[in-house]
């Protein structure tokens, strides 16, 4: 593992755990094995640390949701991928995502922009799926913007509360958010009634 990795993943650990505000430069550099100049000659900045770990989590993120968008697959199928995906990645990346949640407040108004300009484009592609299964009358009518955020207060939050190690594993996880999301909680019995 290259210095650069070994400080992104320290300061990962440390911001998830301790906050941005919260984690020195200095405790980074020395969990990293490093001086602080040292650490300064890989990222100029401990906000270039921070930034780089949050647009990097969104574009890995981002490129295979839209892998799987332009995908052969139907759009329910492409839904269903896109939860598992989702809350596999997320999941299996507490801390990350833990940052991306907690964190944009931390950014200085340059990365803050870039930041805030990649959740609008991860909100446009769910919303273009939703429309997709709107045009194919497979859809509710239920607004596609409300859907992507309702998609992703799901996604993002299972940070505050989901435990990988515990019962449920985040492939199993990415199953039930596809299911609640695509078909509701209740038994096709109680719809009815």
């Amino acid at each position: 593992m290259s210095k650069r990795d070994v400080i992104l993943k320290v300061a990962t650990r440390l911001f998830a755990a301790k906050g941005f505000d919260g984690t020195s430069v200095r405790r980074i550099a020395e969990e990293a094995d490093l001086s602080v100049a040292g650490m300064f000659h890989y990222f100029p900045s401990k906000e270039e640390i921070l930034n780089e770990i949050m647009i990097g989590f969104m574009d890995e993120g981002y490129k295979r949701l839209m892998e799987i968008y332009n995908s052969d697959i139907g759009p329910v199928k492409k839904l269903e991928e896109i939860c598992k995906f989702y809350v596999e990645h997320y999941a299996g990346h507490k801390d990350q995502l833990t940052i991306l949640v907690s964190e944009g407040k931390s950014l200085s108004l340059e990365h803050r922009k870039v930041f805030i300009d990649k959740q609008r484009v991860y909100v446009e592609a769910l919303k273009r799926l939703f429309d997709d299964l709107a045009k194919e009358n497979l859809l509710k009518p239920i607004d596609s913007s409300v859907l992507a955020f309702i998609f992703f207060g799901m996604v993002h939050w299972t940070y505050s509360w989901y435990n990988p190690q515990g019962e449920i594993g985040p492939e199993e996880l990415g199953r039930i958010f596809g299911e609640v999301l695509l078909r509701g909680v209740l038994k096709d019995t109680e719809r009815s009634k």
